[in-house]
């Protein structure tokens, strides 16, 4: 059965892997360990990294308006479903196929790569451990979208997604619950952890590919999700050292080079995915920021604040810009981030929160971070306003500080989903929708397309 996926996986005109819908990603069954080195490379291209993280931003608090001037009418009127909840069947699909793609492909390199015919000077267990981790970050992504919160006292029945852990055309992909889906995380962290030799990935051009700090870092998020808050605290503070938070006061030799999203930026942790804003192709520049969350930046103290500008429309032939009055985060279509320093300062500060021992470090890690996005003379303020917070205003004030930090990164909806899911409003072509509290939509359904594929996703 295994050596008959294989042809499957090489030969042309192979469409699926049952109900998967795994296109063929070569001729050529590989054999040396850097032809498998080139399948994981493909499956670090297939993983969704370019639209995900503006999908979900708009589904969340972040954004209150879609403009159709940068968009073809029928992706305009795809994405009008997404931006008020209409998860029907004229939605623009969220990102599903691609994610089992590139599982499908880590899977491939987990099964053969230790027999692969040595060829390079990297380490098969390198890779292999890198594919374990692809494994893991994308079932960790589509249960996070189609699966239900993680939640310790029911996610033994909630309905997760479906798990794929080998190469079976045979299998039946129904949906494994959402702690299923978790334990297979961890234990995928858990295999990658004994394999990989790399602790840190040596330059920007490899960032991509996860390291063992990335992995650290990756693990902090999961149980920080999981609410295992002493496990997300240790596995946050151990990163610490390793990683400089960039000063959005004095950027240094690298300039613009260090901003935090960059895959050059000192904070710079795993540089794969890419963030939506204002140079990023026009669905990320269709999508704009709420006033709501405008607010929350003070413009006269906090230097994120000049790295959101006004959307402009371009004049095709002469080039004239003409300003369309709503704002989005400034970044580039070549800007990647994933995972990065700040995050796990935020991941300690909210985890600390909830251990009465680490109250004041938590504290402290929240104005660690903050020190270096405020302007100077906005800190002694601050870090009183901080000091005096209990742990429930402290959690509010992190919570805030990530929605600041983290914009068109991908994290607020799924922040808004793990917590508090709270109701939102935003009026569409002078329709008011509201999106409840505790809104069943803020689970997504499965897509259509993977309903019509894979009929056992509704069993």
């Amino acid at each position: 059965m295994k050596k008959y996926a294989y042809i499957l996986l090489a030969a042309l005109g192979f469409a699926s892997c049952n109900y998967l819908e795994i296109d063929p990603i070569g001729q050529v069954i590989p054999h040396k360990t850097s032809e498998y080195r080139a399948l994981l490379t493909e499956g670090y291209f297939r993983f969704p990294y370019i639209d995900s993280k503006a999908l979900t931003g708009m589904l969340s608090d972040e954004t209150d308006y879609l403009y159709d001037g940068k968009l073809y009418s029928s992706n305009y009127v795809a994405l009008s479903h997404n931006f008020v909840w209409d998860y029907s069947s004229q939605m623009h699909e969220m990102p599903y196929e691609t994610y089992y793609r590139a599982i499908f492909l880590a899977n491939a390199v987990i099964d053969d790569v230790m027999d692969s015919e040595q060829d390079s000077a990297e380490s098969k267990e390198q890779i292999m451990g890198e594919a374990y981790a692809i494994r893991a970050y994308s079932h960790f992504d589509l249960v996070n979208l189609y699966g239900k919160a993680y939640d310790p006292a029911t996610a033994a029945t909630d309905r997760g997604v479906p798990l794929s852990v080998e190469i079976d055309i045979e299998q039946k992909y129904r949906p494994a619950s959402v702690e299923a889906i978790y334990t297979q995380i961890l234990k995928d962290i858990e295999q990658a952890e004994k394999l990989m030799d790399v602790e840190k990935q040596p330059d920007a051009t490899l960032s991509y590919r996860f390291s063992l700090n990335a992995l650290e870092a990756f693990k902090a998020r999961v149980l920080l999700y999981m609410r295992n808050w002493q496990g997300a605290y240790d596995a946050a503070t151990t990163l610490m050292p390793a990683y400089a938070l960039a000063d959005l006061n004095d950027l240094g030799e690298k300039g613009e080079d260090n901003l935090p999203w960059k895959a050059t930026s000192t904070e710079s942790i795993l540089a794969w995915e890419r963030p939506f804003g204002f140079s990023s192709g026009d669905l990320f520049e269709s999508c704009a920021l709420s006033d709501e969350m405008l607010a929350r930046f003070d413009k006269a103290t906090d230097n994120r604040r000049n790295y959101i500008k006004e959307a402009v429309k371009r004049d095709p032939v002469w080039g004239d810009e003409t300003p369309l009055g709503y704002y989005i985060p400034d970044r580039s279509s070549s800007d990647r981030v994933s995972i990065r320093i700040a995050e796990m300062y935020l991941i300690a500060a909210e985890a600390g929160s909830y251990l009465p021992a680490e109250l004041d470090n938590a504290r402290t890690h929240l104005l660690t971070l903050q020190s270096k996005r405020l302007k100077p003379e906005a800190m002694e303020a601050q870090r009183t306003k901080v000091q005096a917070m209990n742990a429930d205003e402290l959690r509010a004030e992190i919570a805030d500080e990530r929605a600041r930090e983290l914009i068109g990164e991908g994290h607020r909806w799924m922040d808004l989903r793990r917590t508090t899911r709270p109701a939102i409003t935003r009026v569409h072509e002078e329709v008011t929708y509201r999106l409840q509290a505790g809104d069943s939509r803020y689970t997504l359904p499965f897509p259509q397309s993977a309903i019509n594929n894979n009929p056992e996703l509704n069993n």
